[in-house]
């Protein structure tokens, strides 16, 4: 009786289990099927060390990134059409989409205003300022963070201690002195955020 029962049983058992499976699979191709092939590749792809691999392409051959700065402390950087500095919280402000050009290997960089075509400077002192000519003050070293934020320090200039001064933005929306700031601090943070293609247009 049990033997006659097992193989009445087995093939039920066995039709289940493809049933199951057949619907796991499906299910699976079904949520796939809604990402988009960079979606699917970061899935594929994630690993405890994803948060260290960025592409660093860019930064040979003078490539050129159009994006806005954001701060941690919720200010877009800002150029206007005098080469004044400061944060807006208007995310669709003309003067706050910036060309950042790399211009020499290591991660330097110059960051340029599309509309005012001010360059952002730094001086001996700290002093953040717009120049319409490029020089060395212009060179920025761009900096990965931890936290997935960047901070951009004077490639030229530093503290009378050596230390490094950073471009920042106070609570407010105003430029600190480079000689205030520190990389620890969230002033020094900013996400370059990519723009909208209708964003681009600064006429």
């Amino acid at each position: 009786m049990r033997k006659w029962m097992l193989r009445w049983n087995l093939p039920n058992l066995l039709s289940g289990l493809y049933l199951h499976i057949f619907f796991l699979v499906g299910s699976v191709c079904l949520a796939c099927s809604d990402r988009t092939p960079e979606q699917m590749a970061a899935i594929m792809n994630c690993s405890k060390h994803e948060r260290h691999t960025r592409n660093y392409d860019y930064m040979e051959g003078g490539d050129v990134r159009i994006r806005q700065l954001f701060s941690r402390t919720q200010w877009f950087l800002t150029i206007d059409e005098y080469g004044n500095i400061n944060g807006t919280q208007d995310p669709t402000n003309c003067y706050s989409i910036l060309e950042i050009r790399t211009v020499s290997e290591g991660g330097v960089l110059a960051i340029k205003g599309v509309k005012s075509q001010y360059y952002i400077s730094m001086n001996r002192t700290g002093v953040l300022q717009g120049k319409k000519t490029y020089n060395e003050n212009c060179n920025f070293k761009e900096v990965f963070l931890e936290n997935y934020f960047n901070a951009y320090s004077s490639a030229k200039w530093t503290k009378q201690n050596g230390k490094e001064m950073f471009i920042a933005l106070s609570q407010k929306g105003r430029p600190l002195r480079g000689r205030k700031t520190r990389k620890e601090n969230i002033s020094s943070h900013f996400i370059p955020m990519k723009c909208k293609e209708e964003d681009r247009r600064v006429d």
